[in-house]
């Protein structure tokens, strides 16, 4: 509260002194304030000695001090909470007022925006009711719900922006409302003009064909919708219809949300980061997503929402220099609002921006004023939205004070840089056997990768999506300045297996490298998309990656990828197998075994027996890529889906030198490398106990069964159908 001076005075005749109205009470808010302070350090120190954080406040004071329901340690989530977070929360409303607001703004308009403030620090989700039926009526009819029908959730643990990955409430999705995003990352672009949102499909985290499945399919339908851009205009009462494109504002051309700025009230429109209708008519396909959902999870490009809010003009200097960030907490927000049509089916060029208007399918065009009408869009307040989403500073800030000093050509932080995404332990595909080697596999990775040519390296560490009792903190400390670690713990919608009946989705794996390319890929020239059981070895007169990337340069290049097949384990270089005559262990009536590396030998030097005698990309079931970060738009792990080249249309593509096709699959600028002369992926894949059922036996000479331990052919004996050791293996 801002007081004002009383000139009114009275008369302390004990002292003879004389004391302001506003002195008396100055001293009192003091008091009051004191008091407060105290009251919060005790409740922290309590909340640290149980090594837990409940909340004792509600409402922005429990933002402000980030207490929230979070049982876990200190140490294991890297708490660090700012050493002058104990400040009076009037105090922190008024520094964020200031950041706000200029220093000849009116004493009316500061209030306004001090009320903002504190009335909008906790994220929440405004739930509104969804009638599918409607979808049926031509027109579309206008929504009718306002502010008292909505659900609201709050989200208060979301507080602290350095760990914004950590507490966003990823895995406690409102399930009620699909209209909503699934958001898993969001952050402001280096250069501070827009807010870049990660989200996923959470349509294709159970598509199979039980009844149940078969609801939660049509009931999340809206998540398609999220990806077809509609045109906006705007009305002169501030509110919005969907429109043609020749109607459409200039900047709602290509929309899809809603956004608001926070205090100020600012809006702009939603821009994607690619047109997914597009990209779908370029692959070839008959339609961007299905009614029925079966085998949209073929369709890579659309597991990735991306998209961005642009940021008013006024804001963006201090998004882009972090100032609007105080004590590591958002004094900036901004609500999104999506646009409710009901999803497109059939041909993905239906419907298509001016940009691409030559390849719109004329006798399947969408017929505007059929389908929508006049329809208008409710007011913000009645309607459904995630508010109050905190506008953190640019990644590079947050994360990337080790570049600082580090600048190389094309104003790149970077020559190489990898992402991956990583756990402690792990649980294999359909849940089958858990992995617990992750932190010795993360430290041999990260110097094999360093010794051959890496930059740096962003873990993204997903231990707390399946367990939090562990981390990775222990290694990547230990690699100060070449690795940053993001705590990442938004658990797998789905591991099943590939050929089950509702296939596996690893929505956090993915929505890790979409988050980690856009974070950190404008800082580096090059990513490679590993994981940490992945060593790619230069081959040839190349002794590190780098060399191998001046190559490309030169060739005009910007993806090379490398055949990548699960490598066997050495029999001399693993420990002697201990049989295991135990159902319920080895879940079979055959003898397992638990397969060991000893310490003093490596993964790479221990998996490294191809299981095929010739160059793996002719008969390759995966390969692994290095790509230009400028150039590639979506990575899909083991892919580059879209690229620069997939979004251009025929005049672009003629004028950047490249023959114009409509079908595009593999990308001119890419090529696989030379395994001899380039470079080899070696996948040292673990193994569990499990897998290890009759290898005691099928391993021995004579066996006719596959084994999948490996013995190297004695020199000048590489054509030989079999060789064994002195063992018979």
């Amino acid at each position: 509260m801002l007081l004002r001076r009383n000139v009114t005075t009275f008369t302390n005749r004990r002292r003879g002194r004389k004391f302001s109205e506003a002195a008396v009470l100055q001293m009192l808010f003091f008091m009051l304030g004191v008091i407060f302070v105290l009251y919060i350090s005790l409740m922290l120190v309590i909340a640290i000695n149980t090594n837990s954080f409940h909340t004792p406040l509600q409402g922005p004071a429990n933002t402000i001090f980030g207490i929230s329901n979070v049982r876990e340690s200190q140490s294991e989530l890297d708490l660090k909470i700012p050493s002058n977070s104990k400040i009076n929360e009037n105090q922190f409303i008024q520094e964020s007022a200031d950041i706000q607001l200029k220093e000849n703004t009116d004493q009316s308009k500061r209030n306004v925006i001090i009320n903002e403030i504190s009335s909008h620090t906790t994220l929440k989700a405004y739930i509104e009711p969804i009638d599918q039926n409607s979808w049926d009526i031509r027109p579309l009819p206008n929504r009718t719900h306002k502010a008292k029908d909505l659900k609201v959730l709050s989200f208060p643990k979301v507080s602290f922006c350095s760990r914004l990955t950590e507490q966003w409430p990823v895995d406690n999705y409102p399930e009620e409302d699909p209209f909503l995003p699934w958001i898993h990352d969001v952050f402001p672009t280096n250069d501070g003009k827009f807010i870049q949102f990660i989200a996923q499909n959470r349509r294709r985290c159970d598509t199979g064909t039980n009844d149940k499945d078969r609801k939660t399919i049509m009931w999340r339908q809206p998540q398609l919708s999220l990806f077809q851009h509609v045109p906006l205009q705007r009305l002169e009462n501030g509110r919005y219809k969907l429109s043609s494109h020749e109607k459409a504002d200039p900047d709602g051309k290509e929309s899809r949300f809603i956004c608001r700025f926070k205090p100020g009230g600012e809006e702009t429109l939603s821009r994607f980061n690619f047109n997914y209708d597009y990209v779908s008519f370029r692959k070839r396909h008959k339609a961007t997503f299905t009614k029925i959902g079966k085998w949209d999870v073929k369709s890579l490009h659309t597991s990735q929402l991306l998209f961005q809010c642009p940021v008013p003009e006024h804001l963006q200097e201090k998004i882009r220099d972090g100032s609007s960030v105080v004590n590591d907490i958002a004094t900036l927000f901004v609500d999104i609002v999506p646009v409710r049509t009901p999803p497109r089916y059939g041909s993905p060029n239906s419907f298509l921006p001016p940009r691409y208007s030559e390849f719109v399918n004329k006798t399947a065009e969408l017929d505007i004023l059929e389908q929508w009408g006049d329809h208008v869009l409710p007011k913000i307040e009645d309607s459904g939205r995630w508010e109050n989403i905190p506008i953190c500073k640019p990644s590079i800030m947050t994360y990337g004070k080790e570049h600082d000093s580090l600048k190389r050509r094309e104003n790149k932080s970077h020559r190489l840089i990898s992402c991956v995404w990583a756990s402690s332990g792990y649980s294999t595909r359909g849940e089958r056997f858990g992995i617990h080697d992750g932190h010795r596999r993360l430290r041999e990775w990260l110097h094999y990768v360093f010794l051959t040519g890496f930059d740096h390296v962003y873990v993204y560490d997903n231990s707390g999506g399946n367990s939090n009792k562990t981390s990775l903190k222990v290694v990547t400390d230990d690699f100060k300045g070449k690795v940053t670690r993001l705590v990442w713990p938004s658990k797998v919608c789905n591991n099943n297996r590939n050929f089950a009946d509702s296939p596996g989705e690893r929505s956090s794996q993915y929505a890790a490298e979409s988050s980690c390319r856009l974070r950190f890929g404008p800082h580096a020239e090059w990513i490679g998309q590993f994981d940490v059981d992945e060593y790619l070895a230069p081959m040839g007169d190349y002794a590190t990656v780098p060399k191998l990337l001046d190559q490309l340069d030169k060739e005009g290049k910007k993806i090379i990828s490398f055949g990548s097949w699960r490598a066997w384990p050495r029999k001399q270089l693993i420990e002697e197998p201990i049989p295991i005559n135990n159902r319920s262990i080895c879940e079979s009536t055959r003898t397992c075994f638990q397969l060991k590396v000893p310490e003093n030998n490596t993964m790479l030097q221990t998996y490294n027996c191809d299981r095929q005698n010739g160059l793996k990309k002719d008969k390759m079931p995966a390969e692994k890529q290095l790509y230009r970060s400028d150039y590639v738009k979506l990575h899909f792990v083991h892919y580059s889906t879209v690229t620069n080249l997939t979004l251009m249309n025929k005049q672009e593509t003629i004028d950047f030198g490249q023959e114009w096709r409509i079908g595009i699959h593999a990308d001119p600028l890419s090529r696989f490398g030379n395994e001899q002369t380039e470079g080899t992926m070696l996948h040292t894949k673990a193994i569990a106990t499990q897998d290890t059922a009759g290898w005691l036996e099928v391993c021995k000479k004579g066996s006719q069964s596959l084994c999948r331990i490996g013995n190297p052919y004695p020199k000048g004996a590489e054509d030989v159908a079999e060789a064994t050791d002195k063992e018979n293996w």
